[in-house]
């Protein structure tokens, strides 16, 4: 596969910037258990991971037959967010990657389905958020979250470098399929949604984790 150019890299957020994933998929399981739906992590995981807390409810719904209160995403984010402060570290070999694409000027990005509200908490606690300031997506900033490339097109507009020239990182199969959608080259990073899954988004390079993520880019600058 030839070399792909690298002017950019817009990173997801959760499972790619902060070890966040394990930890909100356990505060969301613990809290449908409560609400009467006997879940599982892995269950929640199958059924939710790189979606929106939104399409929860619904599927809760359709699939097990739950009504989820009115507030309960209120509610879902306190826990969250309290996991988050108490528990939130940071990946090992992150920093080297971010010293890696400063060295070289490679702008970064952030695009994640995940709320400006969750992200503060979140990349505030591993201190990336001045790191990032001005260039962190939302998928509510845009019409459609992923699985549709929306946010990472609008990532690749805040740091001014055409989407195929740009790299995504993602670890779910929803940002993985946003991510090629896009047009970017798209790398699956390997967290808790397994590579083949990965693959099968359609995943144009997989990273077994951060150190192989560092030495994939470094190949390529």
């Amino acid at each position: 596969m030839t070399k792909p150019v690298v002017h950019g890299v817009i990173f997801d957020c959760d499972g790619v910037l902060v070890d966040s994933e394990s930890l909100a998929n356990e505060v969301l399981t613990d809290l449908l258990c409560d609400y009467g739906c006997a879940m599982d992590s892995k269950q929640t995981h199958d059924f939710f991971i790189g979606g929106t807390l939104a399409s929860v409810g619904p599927t809760m719904a359709q699939k097990f037959g739950v009504t989820l209160p009115d507030n309960w995403i209120e509610e879902c984010y306190q826990r969250t967010f309290e996991a988050f402060r108490n528990d939130l570290k940071p990946f090992d070999d992150l920093d080297q990657i971010l010293d890696l694409l400063d060295r070289h000027a490679i702008p970064m990005a952030i695009g994640s389905n995940g709320p400006h509200e969750k992200m503060d908490v979140s990349l505030a606690k591993v201190g990336l958020r001045d790191r990032f300031q001005g260039r962190i997506c939302s998928a509510h900033d845009v019409e459609n979250p992923k699985p549709h490339p929306d946010v990472y097109l609008l990532a690749a507009g805040k740091i001014d470098v055409p989407i195929n020239q740009c790299v995504v990182i993602d670890d779910s199969q929803s940002g993985v399929r946003a991510g090629v959608a896009s047009g970017a080259t798209t790398i699956g990073l390997v967290d808790i949604t397994p590579e083949e899954l990965l693959r099968d988004a359609g995943a144009h390079y997989i990273a077994q984790d951060h150190k192989d993520l560092l030495g994939l880019l470094e190949s390529w600058l």
